[in-house]
């Protein structure tokens, strides 16, 4: 008895063809929302590492660990570099009686000697003290910018752009790389995936989401 043959046809061309095309029109209006997805969450995770950063140099403080730290942030317009450094309490003693600088407050926060604080997280490899490179977001401000704590608020300062006049600026805005500055002619309501780091003399440390459609900010 002679075996059915099996039928072992293919797709043909066109089949082939109409395949393709329907993944291409899928992949076409699919991508503007993978897009949008992956910005938002590129900028989400640095909004997060950044106020993580804050939250952990202002643990040692309240450790004991150090006397004085400093949050300093380098933004430029390939990245933006955040880094944390600490002062021991025998050195900010020594500050306190012996620099004059330190009774100013934009001078206190020093970001211009290398040698004025004792753990640096740009050359230092300690857990207190760290650096995050973050290519893909602008913050407020093209330079620098510091803002420094201390255990009980008394020498609390900032320096550069995170200070007007003599008054300490209490927030940074994080943004996509592509706006260049997260502050427009417009006002920050005109600039996507916006989120703002803000903190009080005393550390308290808070992320904020702005959300257009509410025109408000939202605790993350």
């Amino acid at each position: 008895m002679r075996a059915l043959e099996k039928n072992n046809k293919g797709f043909s061309v066109l089949e082939v063809i109409v395949v393709l095309a329907i993944i291409g029109v899928i992949s076409a209006v699919a991508y503007p929302n993978i897009s949008h997805w992956n910005k938002a969450r590129q900028i989400e995770n640095s909004a997060i590492q950044i106020k993580t950063l804050f939250t952990n140099i202002n643990s040692q403080v309240q450790r004991g660990n150090y006397g004085f730290v400093q949050v300093y942030i380098n933004s430029t317009g390939t990245k933006v570099d955040v880094i944390s450094k600490g002062m021991k309490t025998s050195t900010l003693a020594q500050k306190i009686n012996g620099d004059s600088n330190f009774k100013s407050i934009s001078k206190r926060c020093n970001t211009d000697d290398n040698d004025y604080w004792d753990d640096d997280g740009n050359i230092d490899r300690k857990p207190e003290v760290s650096k995050l490179e973050l290519d893909k977001i602008a913050t407020t401000f093209t330079g620098v910018g510091a803002v420094c704590f201390s255990k009980d608020g008394q020498w609390y300062s900032a320096s550069e752009n995170l200070i007007n006049g003599s008054v300490p600026i209490t927030a940074i805005y994080i943004c996509e790389k592509e706006a260049g500055s997260c502050t427009k002619d417009g006002g920050i309501n005109t600039v996507e995936y916006l989120y703002a780091v803000s903190w009080s003399r005393f550390g308290n440390i808070k992320l904020e989401k702005y959300n257009f459609d509410r025109n408000e900010w939202i605790n993350q």
